[in-house]
């Protein structure tokens, strides 16, 4: 049971399985409507802390769309038991018949066509992202969605959208790029030494409401088993000895992409890529790894632009 335990924290932040946040009970996330009310009604499934997740409550946040969250507990999963997909984010929608959407970037294609473009029910625009089956570098079975980058415009809604065929190709590569590099810097920076994985554990013991004796288990334990999984990470995705030069390269490469004249990749308004990014980059505030990014890098004035941007 206790291992079970650790493993099904250990994966934190880094996206591979959740920080073990245990709370089961359902939180209502209160905020001004794009939709009329009862169009859409949102559930979302979720680890708090895991950067997948994170991007996908970023994208609701900004659009202003009302959503329930079910805090999913990563070691028993009781939550989505109902589901054979058994990874978080899974979306529960309902725009006049319920549908499961699951993988992040598909669950933000599906919804920004569907807020853009109301030719085609929620289900048809989902249609448009089969799963297609295939085997992993450890030899597991696993389902990509190639397609899941695009929005389902039709012509005139693309250019209004895409002014330039360029601004869709920038906006794709980057979404790309926060789900294939920049997520997988986040365990190896927040578990890099022994005290920044303890200081994470304890993060994830405080905001999971763990038993007395579970929590110092899972705090103590845990930060020690992630402490040399980081280690392992940091070798398969061939990062340096010290990891932060890659976090803060990474950053300062996204800075420079969006450039001195743009508040945000998507001009004077943030686009997919500018959600994905804060997403992913939110999940380490409050921890040193954060802290160290904002003064070592370019990133602060994109960030703080950001935030206050979804707050409004």
């Amino acid at each position: 049971g206790g291992g079970r335990l650790v493993l099904g924290a250990a994966f934190a932040l880094g996206g591979s399985a959740g920080l073990c946040l245990a709370a089961r009970q359902r939180l209502r996330e209160h905020s001004a409507a794009e939709l009329p009310a009862g169009s859409l009604q949102l559930t979302l499934y979720q680890y708090k802390t895991c950067p997948f997740c994170s991007k996908v409550r970023t994208f609701l946040d900004y659009h202003g769309l009302p959503y329930e969250i079910v805090e999913v507990n990563p070691i028993m999963r009781k939550e989505i038991k109902f589901s054979s997909y058994r990874k978080v984010p899974i979306l529960l929608a309902n725009a006049g018949s319920p549908l499961q959407l699951n993988d992040s970037s598909v669950i933000i294609s599906a919804i920004k066509t569907y807020l853009i473009s109301r030719r085609n029910s929620l289900e048809e625009i989902v249609s448009f992202y089969p799963p297609i089956k295939t085997v992993s570098e450890q030899g597991k079975e696993v389902f990509e969605y190639e397609n899941k980058y695009w929005l389902m415009l039709d012509e005139k809604e693309t250019k209004r959208v895409y002014p330039v065929k360029e601004v869709r190709v920038e906006e794709m590569k980057w979404r790309k790029w926060a789900d294939d590099w920049l997520v997988h810097l986040i365990s190896p920076n927040v578990y890099r030494t022994p005290k920044e994985a303890l200081a994470s554990f304890d993060y994830i013991v405080r905001e999971g409401k763990f038993g007395t004796l579970e929590g110092l288990f899972a705090k103590y334990v845990g930060a020690v088993a992630m402490f040399f999984v980081s280690k392992r990470l940091k070798k398969r995705h061939r990062l340096r000895d010290d990891v932060r030069e890659d976090l803060y390269e990474a950053v300062n490469e996204w800075v420079k992409a969006v450039g001195k004249n743009r508040l945000f990749m998507g001009g004077n308004q943030p686009n997919l890529a500018d959600l994905a990014v804060y997403g992913v980059l939110r999940v380490m505030e409050g921890l040193e790894a954060f802290d160290d990014m904002i003064v070592h890098t370019n990133i602060q004035p994109w960030y703080q632009r950001m935030e206050e941007v979804i707050q409004k």
